[in-house]
């Protein structure tokens, strides 16, 4: 069996045949024009690579290009997301500027301030029902004697004025109870226990037990409670006091908040 022949080759012997049979002249006008077409089809794929490759530089370019955007785009958010923090701490810096110019501007007017609410505090804790008489005095004199040390800031001594108020304030919510060694308690003199209702009443019991008195706002004395109910109401609001018996309503004489009013 022959060998099949290449396609290539059979136009090229045609082609040498044809040139061949041409006149020279005629050949080589030919040949030229084939160096000619090669050499253009050569150019062409080098211009196709080139342009290729240009393609693909500029492609490479562009992406490049949003890149730097996109990353342009998230400096300049985050430069004014920087911008606004500064003008917010820029304003509380103006806004703290601006307090500490008024206080100091009226600190020479908050120690008399403070003096007068201490001397108010002073008359309350002696108008008021004699509930817890020592520490409160006591507290009266360190906020005095807090007032008259240069060492100490105006806002703590503030800051301890206020925790005063604070606590007369919290009395008027509260039960509390206290032991007290001499007391006239309905004509028991001697020893007795001491139980505050808030501010509505303040109520005693004798050592034994067996008598209980009220105090007189008005006349600034204890008065006996005769009644038994009473006597034993007050027994239980001692013990609730305490925390020895657990909270519940307590039905106590209302003279006394009669007249402490």
């Amino acid at each position: 069996m022959s060998r099949a022949t290449h396609p290539a080759v059979l136009r090229g012997a045609i082609l040498g045949l044809l040139l061949a049979a041409l006149p020279v002249t005629a050949a080589d006008e030919i040949g030229e024009a084939l160096d000619a077409s090669l050499q253009a089809q050569r150019a062409a794929r080098e211009s196709q690579v080139r342009v290729n490759k240009l393609d693909d530089e500029a492609r490479a370019l562009r992406e490049k290009r949003r890149t730097a955007q996109w990353k342009a785009l998230q400096l300049s958010a985050y430069a004014a997301q920087l911008e606004q923090e500064a003008a917010v701490e820029e304003k509380k810096r103006s806004e703290l500027e601006a307090q500490l110019s008024r206080i100091a501007s009226t600190g020479t007017d908050l120690l008399p301030l403070m003096r007068r609410m201490v001397d108010e505090l002073d008359a309350f804790v002696a108008r008021d029902l004699p509930f817890l008489q020592q520490p409160r005095r006591q507290r009266v004199a360190d906020l005095r004697a807090l007032l008259d040390d240069p060492q100490r800031s105006n806002a703590d001594k503030f800051r301890r004025v206020m925790e005063a108020y604070r606590t007369e304030v919290d009395y008027g919510h509260s039960l509390g109870a206290e032991d007290a060694e001499a007391v006239d308690c309905g004509g028991a003199q001697g020893a007795a226990a001491l139980v505050r209702v808030g501010r509505v009443g303040f109520y005693c019991l004798s050592a034994d037990g067996g008598q209980a008195g009220y105090w007189d706002a008005e006349a600034k004395r204890w008065r006996a409670l005769e009644d038994g109910d009473d006597v034993e109401e007050v027994c239980r609001a001692l013990q609730v006091a305490r925390g020895e018996g657990p909270p519940e309503l307590l039905v106590l004489p209302v003279r006394a908040a009669e007249r402490a009013r």
